[in-house]
C-alpha cells in the first residue's frame, strides 16, 4: 500500500486535487507528517537538534509540529564570511545541517566562487534554489530530483486551476528571465515553455545565466551605500555597471515588446516577475496595444509581490485590466513551498493537500488553528511532499486563513486575499525561534 506521503503526492494528478474531504485529508496529512518527520530527523541535523531540545519525539497532533518549524531565515543562517572568504567546505558543512545533502556528496575541491559551488551541488544530484534578499545573503533551499519532478507535475496538471490548462505546445513564448540560474521561478518559466510553447519559439530577456555572485555583491553594495560606508570609487563603478546593464535590458525588453505587439493576435506565454510585467505592460500600452486585446488563449505567469514597494498600490488592478480575457495563474506562495495556494472562482487561495497550514501568533510560538472559521496570524506550514529538506517553515506573512468550506463549494482551508508582511505592518519583524535556530547552525558549522 502506498505511504501517506505517496498518496498525497498522487493527488496532483487526480483531477480533484482540491476537493478532498477535510476530515479525511487532515488524518492523511497527520500520518504523512509522521512519515516526513521520521525520514528527515535521521538526515537533517538541525531538525534532529530541534526535536531533542523541544522534547518532540513523535507527531500526535499539529501542535507537535510548531517546535519543529524552522524560521524563514534559517536557510540563510550561514556566516557571510564563508562566501566572501571562499570557505566552500564550511559552506557545504552548513548546507548539510539544513538539508539531506551529506558532506561526502559534493566535491568542492577547486571551487572559485558561489556560482561554481551551486553548480557542484547541482551536479551531485541536488538543486539549491536561492531566494534573493537585500542583506547581501541569499537563502539556499535544497531540492531532491523527486521534488523537481513533483513541481513539474504541478504545472502540468494545475496551471490555471480551477480550469486547468491542457498541456499543448500552441503558444509563442516570452520569458522575462535569464537563460538559467538556481531560482525556482527561472526553472518554472522554462518548464512552462516546454509544456505550452511551440518548439523554437521562446524568447528570453537575456541569454546569459543568472549569477548568484553578482546578485549577492550587488545587494551588499546597495546596503553599504545605504549605510554610507561604500567608497566613492565603489559607488561610481556600481553606477556605471548598473547603467550599462539597464541599457542592455532596456533594449532586450524593447525587442520583446515589439514582438508581442506584432503577434498579439496569436496565443502567447508571457512570464515574468511583477516588476518586469509592470514595465512590459506600460511599454505595450505606449505602443498602442490596448487593454484586453491579447489572444484569449494567452497564458500569463507573474509573481514576486511588491518588493520594497517599487510598484504602485494599484499594480494588480493594472495587471487585471491589461490582461483581461487571458489565462492567468493566480496564486499565493513562496519558493519554500512546492507549488502554490491557487485561487478559486471566489478569489480565495486554496491550500494544496501536501501542505499543512499552521497559523501561529505573531512571535511564532502558539498554534491558532481551528476546525471552522477565520484565524488571523503568522503563516507557517509543513510541506510533506519535500524530500530534499524539511518542509516545516515559519514565514514572515500575516494572513487570514478560513478553515470553513469556501464560498466556491470546496472544502477549506483557504488563505484570504488580504496578505501582508509583518515587517510592513510597522516595526521590525521578529520570530522568537529564529535566533535560537541560527545558534544551532553556527554551533554545527564551527563545533
Amino acid at each position: 500500500m502506498p505511504s501517506a506521503r505517496e498518496q498525497i503526492r498522487a493527488l496532483v494528478r487526480s483531477g480533484d486535487t482540491f476537493d478532498q474531504p477535510a476530515r479525511e485529508l487532515r488524518e492523511l496529512q497527520l500520518e504523512a507528517a509522521r512519515e516526513a518527520f521520521a525520514a528527515h530527523r535521521e538526515r537533517i541535523p538541525l531538525l534532529r537538534t530541534r526535536a531533542a531540545e523541544s522534547g518532540v519525539h513523535g507527531i500526535e497532533s499539529p501542535d507537535d509540529l510548531v517546535p519543529l518549524l524552522f524560521s524563514h531565515t534559517s536557510y540563510k543562517s550561514y556566516p557571510l564570511s564563508l562566501i566572501t572568504g571562499g570557505r566552500w567546505d564550511r559552506l557545504l558543512r552548513w548546507y548539510t545541517t539544513v538539508s539531506v545533502v551529506e558532506p561526502g556528496d559534493v566535491d568542492v575541491e577547486g571551487v572559485t566562487d558561489i556560482d561554481e559551488w551551486t553548480d557542484r551541488v547541482t551536479a551531485a544530484g541536488h538543486r539549491p534554489y536561492i531566494t534573493s534578499g537585500t542583506s547581501g545573503k541569499v537563502s539556499f533551499l535544497n531540492c531532491a530530483a523527486s521534488d523537481l519532478s513533483f513541481l513539474h507535475d504541478i504545472l502540468e496538471n494545475l496551471t490555471c486551476w480551477p480550469d486547468p490548462l491542457p498541456p499543448a505546445q500552441t503558444r509563442r513564448g516570452y520569458l522575462l528571465a535569464p537563460a538559467s540560474g538556481p531560482m525556482r521561478s527561472i526553472d518554472g518559466y522554462r518548464w512552462h515553455a516546454e509544456v505550452f510553447v511551440r518548439p523554437g519559439e521562446t524568447r528570453l530577456l537575456t541569454e546569459d545565466p543568472m549569477r548568484v555572485s553578482e546578485l549577492m555583491s550587488s545587494a551588499l553594495l546597495r546596503r553599504r551605500i545605504g549605510e554610507g560606508t561604500a567608497t566613492p570609487q565603489e559607488i561610481s563603478s556600481f553606477e556605471a555597471a548598473s547603467g550599462t546593464r539597464e541599457q542592455e535590458l532596456g533594449a532586450a525588453v524593447a525587442q520583446i515588446v515589439d514582438d508581442i505587439a506584432a503577434h498579439r493576435t496569436e496565443p502567447l506565454l508571457i512570464a515574468g516577475m511583477n516588476n518586469q510585467q509592470f514595465t512590459l505592460i506600460h511599454a505595450l500600452r505606449a505602443q498602442g496595444v490596448p487593454d484586453g486585446s491579447l489572444h484569449p488563449d494567452t497564458l500569463v505567469l507573474s509573481g514576486g509581490g511588491n518588493k520594497n514597494g517599487a510598484l504602485p498600490d494599484d499594480y494588480q488592478q493594472q495587471f487585471a485590466a491589461f490582461y483581461d480575457g487571458v489565462r492567468r495563474v493566480r496564486s499565493y506562495g513562496m519558493t519554500e513551498l512546492q507549488g502554490s495556494c491557487l485561487a478559486c472562482e471566489s478569489g480565495n487561495y486554496h491550500v494544496p493537500p501536501w501542505v499543512i497550514p499552521l497559523v501561529l501568533d505573531e512571535p511564532g510560538e502558539k498554534l491558532l488553528n481551528t476546525e471552522q472559521g477565520v484565524v488571523e496570524g503568522r503563516f507557517a506550514f509543513l510541506d510533506v511532499s519535500l524530500e530534499g529538506r524539511w518542509g516545516g517553515l515559519i514565514s514572515g506573512d500575516r494572513v487570514f486563513v478560513d478553515f470553513s468550506p469556501c464560498a466556491c463549494g470546496r472544502p477549506g482551508p483557504t488563505v484570504l486575499p488580504d496578505i501582508r508582511r509583518y515587517g510592513d505592518l510597522g516595526g521590525e519583524d521578529k520570530i522568537t525561534c529564529a535566533a535560537t535556530l541560527d545558534s544551532y547552525v553556527r554551533g554545527m558549522i564551527h563545533g
